[in-house]
């Protein structure tokens, strides 16, 4: 991106979260009397000046709050940096938008967690779900397990599920008995079902820690699932300065929504924050009448400065269209200016003669 297109954009991005806390405060959309604005009321400009009728606005209506901020939530080039705000939720609320992954996903993330934490969430299994994973491990590791956990091998090999599960459940205390390691790996044998089951039986606060381990690509994921509503919350709690860094993430499309969706105010202060160039381009692309309204606003100095940005030929065009008398003024004025410059450069000689 370049540096004009960056500064126009950050520029943008300001005038944005301006307007949010606007109308933030005055929780209503703005009246025909609230966007009258600078335009209408400077008085150095000619009453001919433009006026906010003639602005053009593509029929959009100014947006209310809960329009930008719905805005802002919804562009899924937002989504990092909303991920990075999610410590600002509470954990009910981080794990309600976390239990929007993939149980793939979320298992994914459980794998991160330490040994400790992994055991601890296989004491949340039910019998049937240990019957389940314990089943699936290898025969020779099964048996280990069994036996340290105090349950007969071969007795379990023959017993039916439901067998199993009475088996298992009796000896639940015994669990103890096997190392943190040993649990941890027992709970990597779980499906992610059996896992997302398990942490779902954990209180919210661990589960909210075991979630916020997730990656940036996983917290995009998660937020990609969301409500318009839970991302909003998020960018409602920001502060000016985040929501300036959110605004600047924003898909070209969805900072033009908002752009359109400005008071003319709003949009205003935009285009001032323009660089020079950017001005000229907007500047190329207004109509014809509204590029003579503004010059006929400027003053005498700022038009007269234009002219020394023709080239020779231009100026020597634009002199030939004037009247006859304004030319021989102009020709009088540099005639005379020329003779004084010229006298003033001979002055040096003429002084050297005279004192001979």
């Amino acid at each position: 991106m370049s540096k004009r297109s960056t500064s126009l954009m950050i520029a943008m991005s300001v005038v944005v979260i301006g307007a949010i806390v606007f109308f933030k405060s005055r929780n209503t959309t703005p009246t025909g009397s609230d966007v009258s604005g600078a335009i209408g009321t400077v008085d150095k400009y000619r009453s001919e000046q433009i006026t906010p009728t003639d602005v053009v606005t593509d029929g959009h209506s100014p947006a209310s709050a809960a329009e930008f901020f719905a805005a802002i939530a919804n562009d899924n080039a937002t989504l990092e940096e909303l991920g990075n705000l999610l410590g600002s939720c509470s954990a009910q609320e981080r794990v309600q938008i976390y239990a929007r992954m993939t149980p793939q996903m979320a298992a994914t993330i459980l794998e991160r967690a330490p040994e400790a934490e992994r055991a601890e969430l296989l004491g949340q299994a039910t019998p049937e779900e240990r019957v389940s994973i314990v089943s699936r491990m290898e025969s020779t590791e099964r048996r280990k397990y069994l036996q340290k956990a105090g349950v007969e091998p071969t007795s379990f090999e023959r017993a039916d599920i439901e067998e199993r599960a009475t088996m298992l459940g009796r000896v639940e205390p015994t669990l103890d008995r096997l190392t943190v390691t040993e649990r941890a790996e027992i709970f990597n044998q779980a499906t992610p079902d059996e896992r997302i089951r398990m942490l779902g039986r954990t209180d919210l606060e661990k589960r909210a820690k075991l979630y916020d381990r997730a990656t940036a690509g996983e917290r995009v994921e998660a937020l990609g699932q969301a409500t318009v509503e839970e991302r909003t919350t998020i960018v409602e709690r920001a502060t000016v300065e985040q929501r300036a860094t959110i605004v600047s993430r924003m898909s070209i499309d969805g900072r033009a929504w908002i752009l359109d969706r400005a008071t003319v105010e709003q949009r205003a202060e935009v285009a001032e924050r323009a660089s020079k160039e950017e001005r000229q381009a907007i500047l190329d692309r207004a109509p014809e009448a509204e590029r003579v309204k503004l010059h006929g606003q400027a003053t005498v100095e700022e038009r007269a400065a234009i002219l020394n940005y023709a080239t020779p030929a231009e100026k020597a065009s634009l002199l030939g269209r004037a009247p006859d008398t304004e030319r021989a003024e102009v020709f009088q004025r540099a005639f005379v200016s020329e003779r004084v410059s010229m006298s003033l450069e001979k002055a040096p000689e003429l002084e050297r003669k005279a004192g001979r």
